[in-house]
């Protein structure tokens, strides 16, 4: 597997914000090749290439969490799922090494292997915001980022689709006086989804 960087901190967005866990960023990310509109605002563009970072093996990566005793891990990219079944290999022996395992997509592909992780944040991307019929009914979070296209339909789609999980919007930063308002707007025409503000900006932490 080829990983970016590994490093503890606290999660910054949705859910689980200001909680702390280790991260692990995996290089790699199928944005550019499916023509999403994340790439205009993407705060992690170093993880885009498929061949970045350094060749790491699963046993390195849990020692390295393991190291860490926070106990949680975020796997996240790029594209995680990328990296197929050595991903699911991963999970299945942090899992059995007592470590919550959480996995940050972007929805476009099915879960590699039987094993779910703990937690699973999609953050489905414009301009169709696709989720695959893969992820049906593993979808713990929905993590929108509401940008100048925003149109709150697509978000409500969603939420029909996955009625279990979590809505958090999150104001994409360059805009944030503007995104923010739009957000703020529809989570108070909707009180059961969050706002979701960038904790670790605001820190200025990892």
């Amino acid at each position: 597997m080829r990983v970016l960087e590994v490093f503890d901190s606290l999660q910054g967005e949705g859910v689980w914000a200001g909680v702390a866990m280790t991260f692990v960023r995996f290089a790699g990310c199928n944005a550019s090749d499916l023509r999403l509109g994340c790439l205009a605002w993407c705060d992690t563009p170093q993880s885009w290439r498929a061949d970045g970072g350094v060749e790491t093996d699963s046993a390195q990566i849990v020692e390295r969490v393991l190291r860490g005793g926070l106990g949680r891990v975020c796997l996240t990219g790029g594209e995680p799922l990328l990296q197929g079944e050595h991903l699911a290999r991963l999970i299945e022996r942090l899992q059995d090494a007592g470590v919550l395992v959480h996995v940050e997509t972007n929805g476009t592909l099915p879960p590699p292997g039987a094993t779910r992780p703990d937690w699973v944040t999609v953050s489905p991307k414009p301009p169709d915001y696709v989720i695959v019929g893969g992820l049906c009914g593993m979808v713990d979070e929905l993590k929108v980022v509401v940008d100048q296209d925003f149109q709150v339909a697509w978000v409500e789609a969603l939420a029909a689709e996955h009625p279990s999980a979590a809505v958090c919007l999150q104001p994409e930063a360059s805009r944030l006086a503007e995104t923010g308002k739009v957000a703020a707007d529809a989570v108070l025409a909707h009180p059961g989804w969050r706002l979701s503000i960038q904790l670790h900006r605001v820190l200025g932490i990892p």
